[in-house]
């Protein structure tokens, strides 16, 4: 089985005038996963009602009423199990999950109203992948199976780093809403450059001798990952394509009508507020503990080692009064809001 899971990355940072234009494409490299069910997606926003899920966007041959089902159930939990829902979307112990593992979480109240709503359901299980934001929106995308079905470990590698980016991808579109400026860039692009890696305009953070010279060696890093190499070693593409780069740029690309391509640095910090004095590199660790993600899996989202986001961590530990991990979350979830 093979994804191709830096196809998946362009998608999400592609332009899209609407969210099911801009999900539709990111189904597109999921398309090989399927085995004649299709896929879908949908985005959800949490907020202080609860997890709401948007409009299912089906690609291929999804069974008619799926896509409306699985809405129709989210949208049930979200109204009287909200806390279940939210266990259900989170990515914790992992950002891939299947729906028969989830459903063991539905309380006993809700089992016959959510196995009504599906009906006799034409699929055996389904695969979930979670691309989940510390404070809301995520993504969701699900393959359903009519069979049994194994996932290759090396698969699952490449979409857990697909989906740290789908995360970066999807706060950038909720963030640059009504933002754009008259040339059609938004108050985020902190420096514009060339496919050689040449900067050919840098403001804010990135007007810097320092941080031109490490923004071209990452326009490089990325040209890189997008060409023979997503194919001939996709583990080592998505290892040098970070989510974020220097925990503060996303590198997105820009066409122009002329056809000339150019990369853009965009600020894409996770910004969650901040009321007990932690540094913000804290603050970010700790946002993504909060959601169950690993030390590896958060410095990959982030753009940092991993010892820089182990020790970050027991900074904030430290700062916090708390000895572990366990403690930590339900500090921060309770002390910083996740909607």
């Amino acid at each position: 089985m093979r994804v191709d899971c830096v196809g998946i990355i362009e998608a999400g940072y592609a332009a899209a005038s609407t969210d099911e234009a801009w999900l539709a494409g990111v189904l597109a490299p999921f398309e090989p996963m399927a085995r004649g069910l299709g896929v879908m997606a949908g985005i959800v926003d949490f907020d202080e009602e609860g997890p709401r899920v948007g409009n299912w966007v089906p690609r291929g041959s999804v069974p008619d009423g799926l896509p409306a089902s699985w809405r129709t159930v989210y949208a049930y939990l979200g109204q009287y199990f909200p806390e279940t829902l939210r266990a259900i979307l989170s990515p914790n112990p992992s950002v891939l999950c299947w729906s028969s593992e989830r459903a063991r979480l539905l309380p006993e109240a809700a089992r016959p109203a959510v196995s009504a709503m599906f009906g006799n359901r034409p699929f055996k299980d389904a695969l979930g992948i979670l691309s989940a934001e510390p404070s809301g929106p995520s993504v969701l995308a699900v393959v359903p199976y009519a069979e049994d079905m194994a996932i290759p470990p090396r698969t699952q590698r490449q979409l857990r780093r697909a989906t740290a980016h789908l995360c970066s991808a999807i706060r950038l579109r909720r963030r640059s809403d009504g933002q754009a400026e008259s040339g059609g860039l938004t108050p985020d692009v902190e420096a514009i450059m060339e496919p050689s890696g040449k900067v050919q305009h840098a403001s804010g953070a990135a007007d810097s001798r320092a941080a031109r010279e490490s923004l071209s060696g990452i326009v490089r890093r990325v040209e890189r990952a997008r060409g023979r190499l997503r194919h001939t070693d996709p583990e080592e593409a998505l290892d040098i394509w970070l989510a974020l780069f220097d925990g503060r740029w996303s590198v997105v690309e820009r066409s122009e009508s002329d056809g000339k391509r150019f990369l853009l640095a965009r600020r894409n910090t996770l910004g969650e507020c901040d009321p007990l004095a932690l540094t913000q590199g804290e603050r970010d660790v700790l946002a993504c503990v909060v959601r169950g993600h690993s030390n590896k899996y958060t410095a990959y989202l982030l753009g940092v080692a991993t010892s820089t986001a182990a020790s970050r961590l027991e900074s904030a530990l430290r700062k916090l009064g708390l000895s572990s991990r366990r403690e930590a979350i339900q500090v921060f979830a309770a002390a910083i809001p996740t909607a």
